[in-house]
């Protein structure tokens, strides 16, 4: 059972992504000639949580452990 949401934003720092690839910008479904630099992230478990949304707090404090809080 789904008992809340939580936010977890991947950790780049932590993870080293540093790749940075070009994408091409699209503009109403047509890629154009100008391109956008964008990171390459590396597949790590290494995220942040957002352990002070307030509407899950109840909740997620139950699943941090106590040497994280």
């Amino acid at each position: 059972d789904i008992i809340c949401a939580v936010n977890i934003q991947h950790n780049c720092l932590d993870s080293q992504c540093t790749d940075i690839q070009q994408q091409p910008v699209h503009q109403e479904r047509i890629e154009t000639s100008r391109t956008k630099a964008t990171v390459k992230h590396k597949s790590t478990p290494k995220f942040f949580l957002n352990v002070y949304s307030v509407h899950n707090y109840a909740h997620i404090q139950h699943v941090v452990p106590d040497m994280l809080r």
